[in-house]
């Protein structure tokens, strides 16, 4: 394979997982493999999946096991046609790429050192960050207008047309109207996040959290705050936000606890809740999960996830004073 073509396919990608992409991509338009698959290590030596493949394949039922034998190892793994590789820098594994190679062909000698450099090139993990941050908020809000604003607005219209021949609808009207405005307000204030802006960290998610009472969830809250710069106050705010966003959407709960406190040098958090919970092994990692996970990252610390299914999720992550 010519990897000068590798190369630069993987100069112009703009975040990890394009990375992977771009990489699974051109070797497999050079013949070299028929699928593969990646995943990022955390700093608490889990695999994230970053890339999977496009449709099932006898790749998918191993993909994981052998990334984590290889991980484990530190060294490159072959069984049958399948190959497990380690990126390395140094010690450490940054990441496992998982690949399905066509008879007769082998994986380019310089491939682990280019996904490296990719990886690892000034920018990247921002580049990164904002790209699916922002793809995230845009899917996020079209979802919220859809759901919430468009559907009341047009059960507001269909009230007002039958109050054209029954006066008595208009207040029921009135009210859908209502509604759909204090649902636009709920989304800017999320936007704007001008309670963390006026009021801190600290008062910002206590009245945050009061909107999720407001969907029936028990929340516990322990907050011990000391002052922090607001760039940190930011991303702890978005990755509660994320993590409180999940439960409603997925868990099924019924209590959610939320507690961050310091401790020596280091501040730590946990968002836990009693839903139905999942397996993490079995789940490939949401848009979500990632985005919290770099903004952990980006702050010098380190987020691990905890879930069974039946046994609720538990979100932990500490990061430096």
């Amino acid at each position: 394979m010519d990897c000068t073509r590798l190369a630069e396919a993987l100069a112009e990608a703009r975040g990890r997982q394009e990375v992977f992409r771009r990489a699974l991509t051109a070797l497999e338009e050079a013949g070299v493999i028929r699928c593969g698959e990646a995943y990022w290590v955390d700093e608490g030596v889990s695999l994230f999946q970053m890339q999977a493949c496009r449709s099932t394949c006898p790749l998918v039922a191993r993909s994981r096991l052998l990334a984590q034998e290889a991980l484990k190892r530190g060294t490159p793994l072959q069984e049958d046609s399948f190959v497990a590789l380690p990126v390395r820098q140094g010690e450490k594994t940054l990441a496992v790429v998982v690949l399905s190679l066509k008879e007769g062909q082998a994986i380019p000698e310089a491939l682990p050192a280019l996904l490296l450099l990719a990886l690892k090139r000034p920018g990247l993990e921002l580049a990164g960050r904002l790209l699916i941050a922002q793809e995230e908020e845009r899917r996020r809000v079209g979802r919220e207008l859809h759901d919430g604003v468009g559907s009341l607005l047009t059960a507001a219209l269909l009230t007002l047309k039958v109050a054209e021949k029954r006066p008595e609808k208009l207040p029921e009207a009135r009210k859908q109207v209502a509604e759909a405005l204090e649902e636009v307000r709920k989304l800017s204030r999320e936007l704007r996040m001008s309670l963390l802006d006026d009021l801190g960290l600290k008062e910002a998610l206590l009245r945050y959290l009061e909107e999720y009472r407001k969907h029936g969830l028990a929340v516990e809250v322990q907050l011990d705050l000391p002052p922090l710069p607001k760039e940190k106050e930011i991303a702890l705010f978005r990755v509660v936000q994320e993590a409180l966003t999940n439960i409603l959407r997925h868990a099924q709960a019924q209590r959610v606890s939320v507690r961050l406190w310091p401790e020596g040098d280091r501040l730590f958090g946990r968002v836990e809740d009693d839903g139905r919970g999942f397996d993490p092994e079995r789940t490939p990692a949401s848009v979500g999960l990632l985005g919290m996970q770099e903004r952990i990252q980006n702050l010098g610390g380190s987020l691990i996830l905890h879930s069974r299914p039946g046994q609720g999720t538990r979100v932990e992550f500490g990061v430096p004073l």
